[in-house]
């Protein structure tokens, strides 16, 4: 019999009875009323208290009250556990007369109502319970959505993650409203800085210090608990466990998994909820521990990511040392226009991925002289035709040395086109005014302040104040004249303090 069918037979009964039934749930919810609205009732907690009294024993129940000739009810079980119950309540007869159901039995009497119950209670268990598991399998399967979206949202954030805390902090609160808690946390031993702790107000209310909470959780962990060799540790009611009973004002439950990849563990990621009604289900699990494994795999990945750019920079500094050692002129040279450059990035308020392009870029701006004769770099003459037209592929050799370092790409066009002139007469590509790369056009300028202030064959270093006036004269010509005025303005300011060697801001 399915549900519809269930309900049908109940009304028929009532309908040929003329009795007013009830079936009531766990929860104290109404499953089946004859009446079209039982809430609106007078009764109505009446019943509500006589449902609950017989679940709580177990047992058919029999009253009669004033102003009611009598309330029947009979407990629905599945197996040993009460499910429900059904409630017969009949403002109809008085114990005097004797309606009869249509098989002509005395139902107003209790033992007849007891037999009478007991029957109906048989075929409402079947259906109450058949009824309760789809209603659970549609919970698990909204449960089970909610996870898949927020692991979802959450993977490939994690895996391209170069790991920070706004990003984690993102994905903490993410968690925390996702999974209906109180609390959500992040709590990395080895990386204390990325600590989070994102809370609820209501858990502000019972709890005054989230740090130390999350601190007393994570020490109270017993170390030989057999749920860690599965990465996890559960408690679904801290009254069960005393020893974390005292930690907030009411009792709670709370979830931690490791935050682990292969042997390296970097600490816990945790829930805590105040709502008892509840309790971590598998699936919860299942999802923490995956998005930990992917938080640890971050931060494994974070940490070779920083040795390989330390492996490039250490790469980058022996071919600068390369490149100054064929270049006697211009020892120095290179760092110089690093500092320069930066000097401007700073006063145009360049993002910090922005000034890590410079960077790189301005200090590897002449790499590709390494590829040009000695005899040309060291020429105590000025050069003539050919050789000058072999000192004008520095640029672009410079970026097909560089071209296979991934970390170095978005610094190529710095390199490649810092002798673009912005009147479009530079080289390799002859760009003008904007078309040439900004990071380019700072290093132009940098580049050629610190030719005038260095030594060559041929000529004396320049004053500080008289490769400005040079700098000034080429603005809007060879070079862009907003930089050249946000360089001067830096460069003066040190002047004034008479700080000609200092070049910080």
């Amino acid at each position: 019999m399915n549900i519809n069918s269930y309900k049908e037979f109940l009304s028929s009964i009532s309908h040929v009875s003329r009795l007013n039934l009830q079936v009531w749930n766990c929860k104290g919810e109404v499953v089946f009323s004859s009446e079209a609205d039982p809430s609106k009732d007078p009764s109505f907690e009446e019943i509500r208290d006589f449902s609950f009294q017989i679940m709580r024993q177990g047992t058919f129940q029999h009253t009669s009250t004033e102003g009611r000739n009598f309330l029947s009810g009979a407990p629905i079980k599945s197996g040993e556990e009460v499910i429900g119950s059904i409630i017969v309540d009949s403002p109809y007869f008085n114990n005097t007369s004797q309606h009869k159901t249509s098989q002509g039995a005395a139902i107003y009497d209790p033992k007849e109502m007891e037999r009478f119950l007991s029957q109906i209670s048989m075929i409402t268990s079947e259906n109450l319970t058949a009824q309760e598991e789809v209603e659970e399998m549609i919970k698990e399967l909204e449960h089970c959505f909610e996870d898949l979206y927020l692991y979802s949202k959450t993977a490939t954030e994690v895996k391209t993650l170069r790991f920070s805390d706004s990003a984690l902090n993102d994905m903490v609160e993410k968690i925390l409203k996702n999974m209906r808690s109180d609390l959500a946390f992040a709590e990395l031993s080895s990386r204390r800085q990325y600590n989070m702790h994102v809370s609820t107000d209501k858990f502000s209310e019972k709890v005054s210090d989230r740090k130390v909470f999350v601190a007393s959780l994570i020490a109270m962990i017993p170390p030989d608990v057999p749920s860690l060799k599965e990465n996890y540790f559960i408690v679904n009611n801290t009254r069960e466990t005393p020893a974390f009973m005292g930690l907030a004002s009411e009792p709670y439950r709370y979830l931690v998994v490791k935050v682990q990849h292969e042997n390296n563990f970097y600490g816990w990621l945790g829930l805590v909820s105040f709502n008892l009604k509840e309790i971590f289900r598998r699936g919860e699990l299942r999802l923490l521990i995956s998005i930990a494994e992917q938080i640890a795999m971050a931060i494994t990945n974070s940490d070779l990511y920083q040795d390989l750019e330390q492996f490039v920079i250490n790469t980058v500094k022996s071919l600068v040392h390369a490149i100054e050692a064929k270049d006697i002129y211009t020892r120095g040279h290179s760092e110089r226009v690093s500092q320069y450059s930066m000097l401007i990035g700073e006063r145009l308020n360049l993002k910090e991925e922005e000034k890590k392009v410079l960077q790189w870029a301005s200090i590897l701006h002449d790499v590709g002289k390494i590829g040009i004769a000695e005899s040309i770099l060291n020429k105590h003459d000025r050069l003539d035709y050919d050789e000058y037209e072999i000192i004008k592929k520095h640029p672009q050799k410079g970026g097909n040395i560089l071209s296979p370092v991934d970390q170095l790409s978005a610094s190529l066009p710095g390199i490649i086109h810092h002798h673009e002139r912005y009147d479009g007469n530079g080289y390799p590509e002859g760009l003008k005014g904007e078309e040439i790369p900004l990071v380019a056009r700072i290093i132009a300028v940098a580049d050629t302040f610190d030719a005038l202030c260095s030594s060559r064959a041929y000529r004396s270093p320049r004053t500080m104040e008289e490769a400005l006036e040079i700098v000034e004269k080429a603005a809007g010509t060879q070079l862009d004249l907003h930089l050249v005025k946000v360089f001067q303005k830096a460069c003066r300011k040190n002047l004034r303090t008479g700080k000609e060697n200092n070049y910080d801001k």
